[in-house]
Order: structure tokens, then C-alpha cells, then sequence
């Protein structure tokens, strides 16, 4: 790359190169093809942003040819652009490199900050799980229902995403970028690791298990709260506006959504509807006036028995009747 002239090359895109240089230009093409491929393309982006900066060079030069010399010559000197007029002394071609390669970083930095302000969301519809490379290589399995939202390209100096539902993280290690998901309630901040996140508006439910790593999490709700920072088999979880952090005995337990299952320990009967809502694609209304008890229930369901099965298998452990009407997709439970 060192014996290609950028100048040169972007006269003769322009269109102004002496004959000499197109020569020059199609022997370094035969050479380093590819290079000459790169340079041409990176040429190609900053093109308007060179004239614009050139423009005022080119207006002074018209009207000074305008007052001065025979038409004949102002024709010969209309020929010879403003470009390779200056080209013919050393220290102006530098200006014009240096002219190009900031039209050229001046592009990348603006292009850059267009994309990484570029959102992008992808949501799990119900029923369904997704799976998701992000910019730098993480990847996030997204639970059904759940919606990542994440920019185009991250930040030179952070990636950061937001999380409504749940999702499970494998994120790439980069020092210099830390990565961080936030959700309605808190902010979790990691460098490389492997993490579950539970994130629900609506319920209010926050948690967080993390598998590998290390990870710190922020109370947005109550920012008074210190950071809490996390271990493998760490479980963080919200209630009533406050972080509590304990210990889980696998932290692999917590990712059996992601192998088509659901647990069914540790949660009320209204959570274990609401989870079932978004595996099954159905609305759940309770008519009864008693919440059935599940408190000593446990066990795991699989997503793809449906969720007539599922209700069967819960009737074992829990006293409730249901009808399911296929029409308006909904189960009444009473």
C-alpha cells in the first residue's frame, strides 16, 4: 500500500489525471488489486466531502482565470484542474493527501456516529425463541415475548443494551468496551461472562443469575442503593425497590428456557400464568376467587407439548379446573 498515492488515485476518479498518472494508476492496480480496491472505495465516500472542502479553492481560481489571458488560454487552463495544478509542488500534493485523509476520517467518524445512534429492536415473538449475534460477537438467546434493543454498531468506548422480557448472555470479552444491559429496573455492567436476566415491567420482577464472569449491578429505583457485584451461582433479585443478592445451588438450572423447558419451583401461580402466556401464545384469565398454592411444587414442562399438557400436568399438584377455547385462544382457569 505504501506505493500507491492516494492523491494520484483520487484524480483519477475525478476524472483530472494527466495521462502519465492513469498509466501509473492502472500498473499499481495490476499489482496490489486488492489495495487499489480498498483505496478506491474509501475514495469513493469522501468525494463530495473533498469538493466541498475545495470549493472556495476552485471559485478564487475560476475568477482569476475570468480577468486574466486569452480565451484560448483560459480554455487550456479550465483543462488543468485546480488539483493537479497544486499537485505540481511538493508541499501542495501533501496538502492534498492530508486533504483526503481527513475528508476520509472526517466520513468514518460521521458514519460511525450515525450507526452506533441507530437502534435496532428484535423481539421473541410468543412461542417462540430467538437467538442473536450482536455487533462485537455477543450472543443473546432471547426468551419468547422478551425484546433486546441495541445499536447498529456499538460505541468505541461501551456497548450498551436495554432488555424488556428475559434473555441469556454470552458476552465477548473486550476490556477497552464494557458491556451493559439495562433494564426497567437496574443496570448490569460486564467485561466478558455469561449471565441470565429476568427483566419485567409489568410484573415488577427483576433477576439476574450469573453462570461464568463477573458482573456489577445498579439499582436504577433506588439509586442510594450501592453497586452489588456478582460471582458465579450469585442470584440477584428485586423486591420492593431494593437488590438482594444469595446463592443458587446451579446457576445452569436457571437457563433450562433456553432447551425448550420451564420450571415450575419457586414461583406463584400468577408468575407461572404470565411465563406460560409467552411459551404457549395464549391469554390466561383466573376466574376463581383462591390462587391455587404451588409453593412445594417443582418440576420442569416442555414448551413443546403444549399448553393443554402443561396445565394437565400442573392439576396434579394444584387444585384448579380449566377449558381452553381454540377459537379465541384463550384459557379460563377457575
Amino acid at each position: 500500500m505504501d506505493h500507491i498515492e492516494a492523491d494520484i488515485v483520487y484524480r483519477v476518479l475525478r476524472g483530472i489525471a494527466s495521462e502519465g498518472e492513469e498509466q501509473k494508476v492502472a500498473a499499481w492496480w495490476r499489482k496490489y488489486p486488492q489495495e487499489c480496491r480498498d483505496l478506491v472505495k474509501e475514495l469513493h465516500a469522501v468525494i463530495d466531502a473533498a469538493e466541498l472542502s475545495m470549493a472556495d479553492v476552485r471559485l478564487s481560481d475560476s475568477v482569476s482565470e475570468k480577468v486574466s489571458g486569452s480565451a484560448s488560454e483560459r480554455a487550456g487552463r479550465h483543462r488543468i484542474s485546480i488539483f493537479r495544478r497544486i499537485a505540481s509542488g511538493a508541499a501542495a500534493a501533501a496538502a492534498i493527501v492530508l486533504l483526503v485523509a481527513g475528508a476520509m476520517v472526517f466520513s468514518r467518524n460521521m458514519a460511525y456516529d450515525e450507526m452506533s445512534s441507530r437502534m435496532v429492536s428484535v423481539e421473541a415473538p410468543k412461542g417462540e425463541r430467538l437467538r442473536i449475534t450482536l455487533p462485537d460477537g455477543t450472543s443473546v438467546f432471547l426468551n419468547s415475548g422478551s425484546c433486546l434493543t441495541y445499536p447498529s454498531v456499538f460505541r468505541r468506548d461501551s456497548r450498551a443494551v436495554s432488555l424488556e422480557g428475559e434473555a441469556l448472555f454470552d458476552v465477548m470479552k473486550d476490556e477497552d468496551r464494557p458491556f451493559s444491559v439495562t433494564t426497567f429496573s437496574s443496570e448490569i455492567r460486564v467485561l466478558g461472562t455469561e449471565f441470565d436476566v429476568v427483566a419485567d415491567r409489568e410484573s415488577g420482577i427483576f433477576e439476574t443469575i450469573l453462570v461464568e464472569g463477573s458482573t456489577v449491578v445498579r439499582n436504577l429505583i433506588d439509586p442510594s442503593q450501592g453497586e452489588i457485584t456478582m460471582l458465579p451461582e450469585d442470584r440477584i433479585q428485586m423486591k420492593n425497590g431494593h437488590l438482594y443478592k444469595d446463592r443458587v445451588e446451579d446457576a445452569r438450572e436457571s437457563l433450562i428456557w433456553t432447551e425448550g423447558l420451564i420450571g415450575i419451583g419457586d414461583k406463584s401461580f400468577d408468575d407461572l400464568m404470565s411465563e406460560f402466556e409467552k411459551a404457549f401464545d395464549v391469554n390466561i384469565v383466573i376466574t376463581g376467587t383462591t390462587v391455587p398454592d404451588i409453593s412445594d411444587v417443582s418440576g420442569k414442562i416442555r414448551m413443546s407439548d403444549g399448553i393443554e399438557n402443561a396445565l394437565r400436568i400442573l392439576q396434579h399438584a394444584a387444585d384448579f379446573r380449566w377449558r381452553f377455547n381454540r377459537e379465541t385462544n384463550t384459557v379460563v382457569i377457575y
